[in-house]
């Protein structure tokens, strides 16, 4: 900028001191009302400190939550790239919820938390118009002050807890009005940037009457305004002071310089670009800057008028008349629309309600200008529109579509896409429709299958509108449980996929064919593609991707590997894409999953740092995923003995189940419950639907090994030995040497059978119970000693004499009467004596039925 920039304009030192007092502090306030140049006051402080801050400066335009955080994640673009790229699919699912504000402020935060710097917002109180704006930063700095400072201008503090920030030492007193106005020798430095001298008096005197108005004082010098002028003016409002001299201003221009601020006051910020559109040479806007102070410098080749100014050449355009108000802002937008930037032609074109030019974006630019983020600019035009024009047009019906479901009222988004497809003439149109609608339709868990098909398969459509199709039916295939139907639909898409393809395009697509693959015996394949999807939706900045394949990728090792440590790792990774995406739905699956893994570990501290998480998550997670949680939340209540409320929290959710292994496992955890709690007749029922769902799974896979442990666990409780032992035995028989964790399991549940049959000691089970601890299943470990066995122990091995017990381990071996007699040094009418006795107990016609029973029971091991 040149020495012209700061024509009538003075560098305060005393201002600049004030605020490097604030600024040791990590917020910074400065509350003034208009034209008390806070703007100016920042911009000095900033080039003479030479901080290295990064600005946002708040237009009139972002007066709506959507707009603010629009503007904000759009300025943070130097410190926080991420958070601009993730803000068009952000939107698309945050103002659905009921309360997004905390749902954003965790947004800023995930983009923010490892960045360290100063953010300067400016002209904060056109984002006043919306309470919740303020709310949103308020909390944000609240939750990010200790490593980024913060310094805001505002005509207002209303809604920023000043005296919170103060009360803790986060910041100095406000700078406010008082520190802002001109002092005399202010008033007397800046006059001597005047055209020509002025009378020290009358400098007073006019400082006198604007009251030290910044805004004021320096218009009066500049226009060489007398103080005798100003007096009237001076006695009504501050605001008729700014009009009498903004007035003198205006009028003693030139006509052409008039015309040019009138054309461009429709603008918020006009590059050079536009102001050439208009006649102006970089000479012109020099000399306009001199003999206006108003103009300001926004980025280099970019401007931008002063808000009162603006408004008053406004004011000063619609003295025109209508007419002429409409024709500059259909000009301006024409002339955006033509550069390529749709969505600042439709803010103006919002402006006048210019339908036909509104609809015509809608038809070329409608859905890109929604992917892109701009869905405040596409309501505000919607609005504009007669709801005649609206409800006879596809695109715009579309586009009320789209964004009446991402305030989550899809209700009207349904019936909005239902009348888009029907009236839409034009197939590509059409497509987009229908594939959007799809989406919307798989995010709220209904079938769409019917409506994709005809589409996805049709091959005269371009592959780049069928593509995403395919992968979305491919999902709804999988969905539907139509594995090889969705197979081939997701072969189909990636065989369509161009390697020039771009990499969002990419990205989705192959999480959509992990997803489909992880229903398929091709774990390996599925565990693939989404390890590549995460590295392309990584890359650009694709996280609401990013966290479904991480979704998909936990599941895989979750299910495989039995690795709890290194699935809360993906978790983590989850969260964190769940987090800078704003998506509530994948966060609460990562907090879920989570919180099993936690609870099956019984690691108390992680529990209590994610309980308050469900708790604020109550109603969703009771409308989404209470399901899932219910298996966590009963095995805690086992841990206190609540098995009636464990029952209580499963009884009826294993036919909901999508496998007949998730069955077998929900309906063996069943039985489980039941039976320490008494319920006799339930947990037979149980038992007998956990066995059935077995028959139809394979034997040697976690989730059937892991349902038979709980069988036996449940018939232990029922004080059924036999069955107990032969559940045991065939998921020892399943093991394999890789399942670690599963093997302490069963040498739990074995180690309890034996204490319960008193072949061992007490602390066999206590040895066995720390090992499982030592794998990541202390919680399963605490159920296992809150399980109350049988009372019917008696009946069987239990009930045996330890003569008994020792003839009986001899038969097992194969000895014979006279055998046992020489081996116990007893008779061998004695030994008949033990073994007509062990028939009797056991309810056996003979001893060879008596070896049968203890081999199949377990008491004995044959080779012992």
């Amino acid at each position: 900028m040149g020495s012209t920039i700061h024509a009538a304009r003075l560098m305060r030192a005393r201002i600049n001191e004030r605020l490097e007092r604030a600024t040791r502090y990590p917020i910074t306030l400065i509350a003034a009302a208009a034209g008390f140049g806070k703007s100016v006051a920042l911009r000095d402080f900033i080039e003479t400190t030479r901080l290295d801050a990064v600005r946002y400066d708040v237009l009139r335009e972002d007066a709506t939550l959507l707009a603010f955080v629009r503007g904000l994640s759009d300025a943070l673009a130097p410190v926080a790239p991420s958070a601009s790229a993730a803000f068009p699919s952000m939107q698309q699912r945050v103002l659905a919820l009921e309360d997004p504000l905390r749902q954003l402020s965790d947004w800023f935060a995930e983009h923010l938390k490892r960045t360290v710097c100063t953010i300067v917002i400016d002209d904060l109180h056109h984002a006043a118009a919306d309470p919740n704006s303020i709310s949103l930063l308020a909390d944000l700095v609240e939750r990010t002050s200790e490593r980024i400072q913060w310094i805001i201008a505002t005509r207002s503090d209303v809604g920023l807890p000043v005296a919170t920030w103060l009360g803790y030492g986060k910041m100095d007193l406000p700078i406010g009005e008082d520190d802002l106005r001109f002092t005399p020798d202010e008033a007397l430095a800046v006059a001597q940037e005047a055209p020509a001298p002025i009378d020290p008096e009358e400098i007073e005197t006019l400082r006198a009457l604007t009251e030290g108005w910044p805004i004021a004082l320096s218009i009066a010098l500049r226009t060489r305004t007398h103080a005798s002028d100003l007096r009237t003016a001076s006695a009504g409002t501050r605001e008729m002071v700014y009009r009498y001299l903004a007035e003198q201003s205006f009028a003693r221009l030139g006509a052409e310089q008039r015309s040019f601020l009138l054309n461009t006051c429709v603008f918020p910020i006009f590059d050079a670009g536009i102001a050439e559109a208009f006649g102006a040479t970089p000479e012109f806007i020099d000399e306009l800057r001199r003999n206006v102070t108003f103009l300001s410098v926004a980025a280099p080749a970019e401007y931008r008028y002063h808000d009162l100014f603006r408004e008053f050449l406004e004011s000063e355009l619609r003295r025109l008349g209508g007419d002429e108000w409409v024709r500059r802002f259909a000009t301006g937008g024409a002339l955006l629309e033509k550069r390529g930037d749709y969505a600042g032609a439709l803010a103006l074109y919002a402006k006048v309600a210019d339908a036909g030019a509104i609809l015509r974006i809608f038809e070329g630019h409608g859905f890109e200008l929604f992917e892109r983020g701009e869905a405040a600019t596409l309501a505000a035009a919607l609005d504009a529109v007669p709801a005649e024009r609206r409800g006879h047009n596809a695109s715009a019906l579309g586009v009320r579509a789209m964004l009446e479901a991402s305030r989550g009222r899809f209700d009207i988004a349904e019936r909005s896409y239902g009348a888009a497809i029907e009236l839409a003439e034009e197939l590509e149109l059409k497509t987009a429709l229908v594939h959007r609608f799809a989406i919307e339709l798989v995010r709220h868990e209904r079938d769409c299958v019917e409506l994709l098909e005809p589409y996805a398969l049709d091959t005269k459509i371009a592959p780049s509108l069928r593509i995403p199709m395919l992968g979305t039916l491919a999902t709804a295939y999988a969905r539907a449980g139509r594995t090889n139907d969705a197979l081939v639909s997701i072969r189909r898409a990636i065989d369509l996929l161009e390697p020039s393809a771009p990499d969002d395009v990419r990205a989705r697509l192959l999480q959509q064919a992990a997803y489909v693959y992880q229903f398929t015996p091709a774990r390996d394949q599925a565990r693939a593609y989404a390890e590549h999807a995460i590295e392309l939706a990584l890359a650009r900045n694709l996280y609401d991707v990013a966290a479904r394949a991480y979704s998909i990728l936990y599941t895989i090792v979750n299910d495989e590997a039995d690795d709890p440590i290194g699935s809360l790792g993906i978790l983590d990774k989850l969260e964190e894409c769940a987090r800078k995406a704003a998506s509530q739905q994948a966060r609460l699956y990562g907090l879920i999953a989570a919180y099993e893994i936690e609870v099956e570990r019984g690691d108390d501290a992680a529990i209590e740092r994610i309980d308050p998480a469900l708790e604020e998550n109550h109603e969703a997670l009771a409308r989404a995923r209470a399901e899932a949680l219910l298996p966590a939340l009963a095995l805690r209540a086992g841990w206190k003995g609540e098995f009636r409320r464990a029952f209580d929290l499963l009884s009826g959710t294993a036919d909901l189940q999508g496998t007949s292994e998730r069955r077998a496992l929900r309906a063996a955890e069943i039985a489980l419950y039941a039976a320490a709690a008494g319920l006799n007749d339930e947990a037979e029922a149980a038992l007998r639907d956990a066995q059935r769902a077995l028959e139809d799974s394979q034997p040697q896979t976690r989730r059937a090994i892991r349902s038979r442990l709980f069988l036996a666990l449940a018939e232990l409780a029922r004080g059924h030995g036999t069955s107990a032992h032969r559940h045991l035995t065939e998921a020892e028989r399943a093991l394999t040497p890789s399942m670690r964790r599963l093997r302490a399991l069963a040498n739990a549940v074995r180690a309890l059978y034996r204490v319960h049959l008193e072949q061992a000691e007490s602390t066999t089970l206590a040895g066995a119970l720390e090992r499982m601890r030592a794998e990541h299943f202390g919680g399963l470990a605490r159920l296992l000693s809150a399980v109350p066995v049988g009372a019917s122990a008696k009946e069987g091995y239990a009930q045996l004499t330890p003569a008994e017990r020792e003839i009986l381990h001899l038969l097992v071996a194969g000895a014979s009467t006279k055998d046992a007699a020489g081996k116990t040094s007893r008779s061998p009418q004695t030994v008949d004596t033990h073994i007509r006795s062990l028939c009797r107990k056991l309810h056996c016609s003979g001893r060879r039925e008596v070896v049968a029973l203890a081999i199949k029971s377990g008491w004995v091991q044959q080779d012992s």
